[in-house]
């Protein structure tokens, strides 16, 4: 067996590497699915337990992102674009990123010389400067990591955070690509062993956002047509041929050479050519983005088919976790919670944050009563809400550092 001279010199024996090696792959993320070796990932210890997804061949190493997808990329944008991003980062490399860490040293001595890229690589494209999804993103991981507990306890709720901010940017930005001026709305069941009149609701709830997408998309190609040059190319000599031309400029699409399988687009009206560009942009949505909403959803534990035949919001212990370590600085009235995470992320889940939906009459008031006391329930089991009296119910964060609990 071939042992790098570098390990040589770090570990005395064959034994001690083996237990390193065995100690990290118990660390893996999903160590028993069938996925590659080069698409697990270690535990991130430190700076030197950060990977890209790569795959290996004869003719080397590529990253063709088939698991990962992205490394990031828009996360890491969205946080540089955030008014706090100067002190999260501060605050990142400070309790994460620490290169003196034992695991991270151990990931070190295994991986030898660092080996760069040969050349740079654009990251992904987020076409808005700034907007309040990336202000509230920064603000929560600020909040998670100002906390009083181990940074890799805290880890599994700024991936939680993450989901969720990233989850309603999706969602927000599919409504202003809609032309859809309300606010973002997850009404939420909270399950309890008896079936509730909410659970109906929370099933449509979802089923509106995951429609959202395919709304946005067929919106973005519909949109040439209120475009000047597109009125000028109707009454042109050639409309087909100066439409095909606007929507290449614009969508890249119809091809200029197209197929021998392909339809002739040049004898096609531009109501025709938008109708199959909507067509072609949903079909391929559906195998890629439009599968965001639902995926990250059930990963974050936001949604659930638990009990039910359809998924519908009902969020997990977990993520109710990551909503108090978030939002509660030390102590916050019950009424109040509910009030800020209607705020924040546009959860819906008792009778005040649900009143457009009784007089709607959508849902009656006691439905949504009992949703709300069902939560308060959950808290208590779970240590983060006590009770004072009937009526006066404060949610407790129990990781508030001392300097805020003062």
């Amino acid at each position: 067996m071939l042992v790098r001279p570098y390990l040589r010199s770090t570990f005395s024996c064959f034994d001690d590497f083996a237990k390193a090696v065995e100690l990290l792959r118990s660390s893996a993320f999903e160590a028993r699915s069938n996925k590659r070796w080069s698409s697990k990932f270690v535990f991130p210890f430190g700076p030197d337990a950060l990977y890209e997804d790569l795959r290996f061949s004869s003719a080397g190493a590529s990253n063709d992102r088939r698991f990962f997808a992205r490394t990031g990329e828009l996360l890491y944008l969205m946080l540089c674009r955030a008014r706090g991003g100067p002190n999260l980062g501060k605050a990142l490399v400070e309790r994460l990123f620490d290169p003196t860490a034992p695991m991270n040293r151990l990931v070190r001595v295994l991986q030898g010389t660092p080996q760069c890229a040969d050349s740079a690589r654009d990251t992904g494209f987020l076409p808005p400067p700034s907007h309040p999804r990336f202000d509230r993103l920064c603000a929560d991981w600020t909040a998670i990591l100002s906390r009083d507990m181990p940074i890799y306890d805290a880890l599994e709720h700024l991936i939680a955070s993450a989901g969720l901010n990233l989850l309603l940017y999706f969602l927000e930005r599919g409504k202003e690509l809609a032309g859809d001026t309300d606010p973002v709305e997850i009404v939420c069941e909270i399950v309890s062993r008896e079936r509730t009149k909410v659970r109906a609701l929370s099933g449509d709830s979802y089923q509106a956002n995951q429609a959202l997408s395919v709304r946005a998309v067929r919106a973005a190609v519909e949109s040439v047509k209120l475009a000047p040059e597109w009125s000028l190319a109707l009454v042109a000599d050639d409309p087909s041929t100066e439409c095909a031309a606007i929507l290449r400029e614009r969508f890249q699409w119809p091809p200029a050479t197209p197929d021998d399988d392909e339809p002739d687009y040049t004898k096609m009206s531009g109501d025709d050519l938008v109708k199959k560009l909507v067509e072609r942009a949903e079909s391929r949505h559906e195998q890629h983005v439009g599968k965001i909403h639902a995926a990250w959803a059930k990963s974050i534990g936001l949604s659930s088919r638990r009990l039910s035949r359809r998924n519908r919001y009902a969020p997990n212990d977990r993520l109710l976790k990551t909503l108090v370590l978030t939002v509660v600085d030390e102590r916050m009235q019950f009424d109040e919670f509910l009030h800020e995470i209607r705020s924040r992320y546009g959860i819906v889940i008792g009778d005040a944050e649900g009143a457009h939906l009784v007089k709607s009459k959508r849902v009656d008031q006691e439905a949504l009563s009992e949703n709300r006391s069902n939560l308060e329930t959950r808290l208590v089991g779970l240590g983060l809400v006590r009770r004072l009296s009937d009526s006066c119910s404060f949610v407790e964060n129990p990781f508030v550092t001392k300097g805020e609990a003062e």
